[in-house]
């Protein structure tokens, strides 16, 4: 019986119980533990208690977790434990105590699975609104990852942070960092050419000087550009990646850089100006094709979409 219990445990199934199913778990491994616990090895007995503890907070029998918590504590003799952190963390964080989730955790910085569980609790405003607290988010994402900078998921959710709040230029650099541990996933392509396109109409539309302007817009259409393209060079069926290269190569903005007279003669500039209208073409035909838009009306309703 006791392997049963070890493999919920072990896959994490129960979480996926419903409450009934749930609430029959609780009295089945209470019945279990109280008749069994004299008998069983230390290591199962910890790991039952895990159990139960994880069902008590889903069953919000909050007390009697705090008790399994304290025998869990004991298991450890006073020895500093990264799971028990964790556990405390989950703990506070059930009843809505995120302040002192936060304080357990304080800035031990060997404690890294407790880290990135303060990242999930800052994700929460705190005032019970439900909204995101960007800044504590940011911080202790940062703080994770300055920890274990190999996390890819974590580059991910600060990237999308980053990007959200208008932070074009480090979102790109933390979907680089994805992208230097999964260089074929087109989708962080595709978002940091969309990060860098936004960030490219930041300038253009703010008050940058006409000739920073012109240089560092043409710099950021081109980046975005090229991230879009080696999207679709990964997966040529990707629509949106497609979207995304006929987006920059008809700009508004590259009217204005066609009609600056000082940048005329710069050869840069040209290349740029003749690749772009040349793939312009290429990526709508793509979108059309992919897309099975057979007019001219049907193409223009799905960019704009």
């Amino acid at each position: 019986m006791s392997q049963w219990y070890l493999d919920l445990l072990a896959t994490g199934a129960f979480a996926k119980f419903s409450p009934a199913r749930l609430k029959e778990l609780y009295s089945q491994l209470k019945r279990y533990l109280l008749a069994s616990a004299n008998i069983l090895d230390a290591t199962t007995l910890f790991d039952l208690y895990q159990l139960m503890f994880y069902v008590l907070l889903l069953t919000e029998h909050d007390l009697e977790a705090k008790l399994y918590l304290d025998r869990i504590q004991d298991q450890f003799a006073g020895k500093k434990s990264q799971k028990f952190a964790v556990l405390r963390l989950m703990y506070h964080e059930a009843l809505g105590e995120t302040a002192l989730a936060m304080e357990v955790l304080g800035n031990d910085s060997d404690q890294l699975q407790a880290s990135r569980r303060l990242a999930v609790l800052a994700h929460r405003s705190g005032d019970g609104s439900g909204g995101v607290n960007v800044p504590a988010y940011v911080e202790s994402l940062n703080f994770y990852l300055d920890l274990q900078p190999s996390d890819a998921m974590a580059w991910a959710e600060l990237g999308d942070v980053y990007q959200s709040v208008g932070e074009y230029a480090r979102a790109v650099y933390c979907y680089k960092e994805v992208l230097l541990q999964h260089p074929t996933a087109y989708n962080f392509f595709y978002k940091a050419g969309l990060s860098s396109y936004y960030q490219h109409l930041q300038i253009v539309r703010g008050d940058t000087p006409r000739k920073e302007m012109l240089l560092r817009g043409m710099e950021l259409l081109q980046h975005a550009r090229d991230c879009f393209l080696r999207a679709v060079e990964i997966s040529e069926s990707y629509t949106r990646g497609w979207v995304g290269v006929y987006f920059t190569c008809t700009a508004e903005f590259l009217a204005t850089l066609l009609a600056d007279k000082a940048s005329a003669g710069v050869a840069a500039v040209q290349t740029f100006l003749s690749q772009t209208e040349r793939v312009a073409a290429l990526s709508r035909s793509r979108i059309q094709q992919l897309e099975e838009l057979s007019t001219a009306d049907d193409f223009e309703r799905f960019v704009k979409s």
